[in-house]
């Protein structure tokens, strides 16, 4: 007698998908962070299969994460080569600054005197433990930049506007990644007082702080870039 199929319901089938997206997610994740901690730079081939040995994963997710990160910008795809990381010009990231600047402005007008205390408390305990370390690598420096302005820009209250400064920051902060072959540093000052504006609940005060310290950021990088190219 044949046997007969396990019947599956909606809910076991839901659940597949749930741990399938998980899996994905996960799978971006990695791949982002190899982005972000400058081990995978612009014009490196990302292939599915070593990338599926590397991460452990299968070579479905990798491709649907990828997928991903080329609708980002991160990536691209070429025939016959695969995925590539996305070289950028000195151009195309000023013109994402000077975007950033508009965008995270408006951001931490909006957030000023909405993030909670507790968060506050947290966001700088954190900027002090990053400033105790005597070289803080590119991903501890990533870590508290984001929580801090991911934190500023999910406060706004506009989910769209957050989705497109947190694009524009991994994409910025991918390219500073590559560039930046010296010591990274970061503005603890600049940083602190960005997040003072926002606690004291003075919009005015808080877009200004966010403007200039990214017109500060700018500034330095073009500065850097300007130097290794003499």
């Amino acid at each position: 007698m044949a046997n007969v199929p396990e019947h599956r319901n909606d809910q076991d089938l839901v659940g597949d998908d749930q741990n399938y997206a998980s899996l994905t997610e996960q799978v971006y994740g990695q791949l982002t962070d190899l982005l972000i901690g400058g081990e995978l730079r612009p014009g490196d081939v990302i292939t599915e299969r070593r990338m599926a040995e590397r991460l452990n994963a299968s070579r479905t997710p990798i491709r649907e994460a990828l997928g991903r990160l080329e609708s980002e910008g991160l990536v691209y795809k070429q025939p016959s080569r695969g995925v590539t990381v996305k070289p950028f010009s000195t151009e195309a990231f000023v013109e994402m600054l000077n975007v950033r600047r508009l965008l995270e402005g408006e951001a931490a007008y909006l957030a000023a005197g909405k993030i909670p205390q507790a968060r506050i408390d947290e966001i700088r305990k954190s900027l002090e433990e990053l400033k105790r370390l005597p070289q803080p690598t590119l991903a501890e420096i990533w870590k508290v930049d984001d929580l801090l302005h991911g934190e500023i820009a999910t406060a706004a209250g506009n989910t769209l506007m957050a989705q497109m400064i947190r694009d524009l920051r991994r994409r910025i902060h991918v390219f500073n990644a590559y560039r930046n072959s010296v010591q990274p540093k970061f503005g603890f000052e600049e940083n602190g007082q960005l997040l003072d504006a926002i606690e004291s609940g003075d919009q005015e005060r808080a877009r200004d702080a966010m403007v200039q310290h990214i017109d500060s950021v700018k500034l330095a990088i073009i500065e850097r870039l300007s130097g290794a190219i003499r």
